[in-house]
């Protein structure tokens, strides 16, 4: 029983862990952080520029409208030199108006890079809004309901880690609980025979008789018919004696 505690507390503390995400989850109330219409640094027209000055930990991520983003275009200078952010990835941040009716993506990512004076061109069609990453993150921490789903997702796989490992270790285990054994009292202190079949389950019934020979019974039994005759000997003479001497007893 032992042995499965730590599993058990382990599978029911990352179930604990899911249980308040998701409670967290639904009282996360920063959705207003995470508009672009509401917090960006700019939002850049057609045909407009927005510059800024960035030092090397600032990044800025360019967004556009889902629905838009296929007629987005943005070309980012530093001191009159073209300069190229990053790609996107598939798994980055995408970022949802507080309504949730609207959709985000990022175009292009801006930085940690050099300091300098930044122009941002919206050469597109479509609205382009410039959002500072690292603002957002240190608002989102301010929120203790984020606090606490990051602690739950970085607990819920190593406690599902050990709860699992646990009970597979426990299931394979070949450890053997140490016997008691019991005697009947009248029998008075155990044989070290009795011991040994009551150790590993043996019944009396089931011990077999040695059948090797005894190899030194024909020698005493040689021994024995030796002895036998020798005695039997001895008798004969005593006996003739005896019988001579009576005949002659009284010749004498």
């Amino acid at each position: 029983m032992a042995r499965l505690s730590y599993p058990l507390i382990a599978l029911v503390a990352s179930l604990v862990c899911v249980v308040t995400f998701a409670i967290s989850y639904s009282n996360f109330d920063g959705y207003g952080d995470l508009d672009p219409e509401q917090n960006s640094l700019s939002i850049v027209e057609s045909g407009e520029s927005f510059s800024i000055v960035l030092n090397e930990y600032d990044q800025i991520w360019v967004y556009s409208e889902n629905s838009e983003s296929s007629n987005a275009s943005v070309t980012i200078r530093i001191n009159g030199t073209v300069v190229n952010g990053t790609s996107p990835k598939w798994y980055d941040t995408f970022l949802t108006s507080e309504d949730g009716k609207r959709v985000y993506v990022p175009l292009t990512k801006l930085g940690p890079g050099p300091e300098g004076d930044y122009v941002f061109e919206n050469d597109g069609s479509s609205l382009l809004y410039l959002v500072d990453m690292v603002g957002i993150g240190e608002n989102l921490w301010k929120e203790s309901s984020v606090q606490i789903m990051a602690a739950s997702c970085c607990l819920f796989p190593l406690m599902a880690t050990l709860g699992i490992v646990g009970l597979f270790r426990s299931s394979k285990s070949t450890k053997k609980e140490p016997k008691i054994l019991i005697f009947d009292s009248n029998v008075g202190i155990p044989t070290t025979e009795e011991v040994f079949r009551s150790v590993n389950d043996i019944s009396k019934e089931e011990v077999i008789v040695n059948s090797t020979p005894d190899p030194w019974k024909e020698a005493v039994s040689e021994a024995e018919d030796i002895v036998e005759k020798v005695r039997d000997s001895d008798a004969g003479s005593r006996l003739e004696e005896a019988e001579g001497d009576w005949q002659t007893w009284d010749e004498g």
